[in-house]
């Protein structure tokens, strides 16, 4: 993986303690790659939501707060299921 893709960024940084599992499910999985990006993508419309006086902006800064609380719930439960030790 020679380029860390943006999501991963913001993964690493919620989840600093798990870079490596993080890293091995990347390359090892799309669904993974998927979240990632999902991740990324509500993080920064999050971030859009939040800085808008738009009319719309409450109610989306709110919707966006709570689909990224899930994605982060579903990262948690696949970054912490314990690995498998060494045989």
């Amino acid at each position: 993986m020679p380029i860390i893709e943006t999501g991963l960024f913001l993964v690493f940084e919620r989840f600093p303690d798990r870079k490596e599992a993080v890293k091995a499910l990347y390359r090892e999985s799309e669904d993974f790659q998927s979240l990632c990006e999902d991740y990324r993508q509500c993080a920064l419309a999050l971030r859009y939501w939040s800085r808008s006086s738009g009319e719309d902006a409450p109610a989306r800064t709110e919707e966006y707060t709570l689909l990224l609380q899930e994605l982060e719930e579903e990262l948690t439960k696949i970054l912490m299921v314990p690995e498998a030790p060494d045989p």
